[in-house]
């Protein structure tokens, strides 16, 4: 299964994790760069990981009595809209689905101290090459939250797999994440207009692909007649096919 997505002008989103020990503020962090982030005009989404079973609509409930019954995907309407999925989702699956889906300009991540993203530590035993930060959150006050989000958006990046650019060095994803959070690097927004993924899996692609497969595209679907359907123009193309050959 290969699934495109493509916009004029780029998709970035730039992920954080604020990571540390049980007690220690990472929720009460969370919310702080969460309403920093929206104070200063961001599209904030947000990830919380638990290690224990966490449902989001409770027993007795209809979404409930349909996932009891066995249905694998539970998606409730209404004033706001959940999915409730009966499968563990790997992180970077999740965030390239929330970039189709809401292209939020920074997720921010509760946990996840193992992955390779930018990190927050609010313990001292969590000081790995990716941690750009360690705060006491219970003695920080609103100036240093500002600070920590100034920091934050110099220093995080897209979902990693995604980390392409023209001149930058580097030529892998993870080393030039790892170049971003130092500080070495910046990223242009412009290059990243395709997403791909196959089998589930986020591929990396480098400038020239993505450049062919955005313009390929685009060419083919200018000679269908989208206009009856509604289609004026082609700011967000998403493309899901099903490669039934084995």
């Amino acid at each position: 299964m290969f699934l495109y997505t493509l916009k004029y002008g780029g998709i970035l989103i730039r992920i954080i994790s604020i990571v540390g020990k049980k007690n220690t503020g990472k929720t009460s962090l969370t919310v702080k760069v969460i309403e920093e982030l929206n104070n200063r005009g961001f599209k904030v989404g947000s990830i919380k990981h638990s290690h224990h079973k966490m449902d989001i609509d409770h027993k007795g409930k209809d979404t409930y009595l349909h996932k009891e019954a066995g249905s694998k995907l539970v998606v409730g309407m209404g004033d706001t809209a959940f999915f409730n999925i009966q499968k563990e989702i790997p992180l970077e699956r999740l965030l390239f689905l929330m970039k189709i889906i809401e292209e939020p300009d920074f997720v921010v991540i509760e946990g996840f101290k193992n992955y390779n993203y930018s990190k927050i530590s609010t313990s001292p035993e969590i000081n790995d090459e990716y941690v750009i930060e360690q705060v006491d959150v219970f003695n920080l006050d609103d100036n240093d939250i500002i600070d920590i989000v100034d920091n934050i958006e110099k220093h995080s990046h897209d979902i990693t797999n995604t980390l392409y650019t023209n001149e930058c060095g580097y030529s892998d994803g993870e080393s030039i994440g790892k170049a971003i959070t130092k500080g070495e690097i910046a990223i242009d927004p412009n290059e990243f207009e395709v997403n791909l993924a196959i089998n589930e899996k986020v591929i990396g692609l480098n400038y020239f692909v993505n450049q062919f497969l955005k313009n390929s595209i685009i060419g083919m679907l200018k000679t269908l007649k989208t206009k009856k359907f509604g289609v004026n123009d082609f700011d967000k193309i998403e493309i899901l096919i099903q490669n039934k050959e084995k």
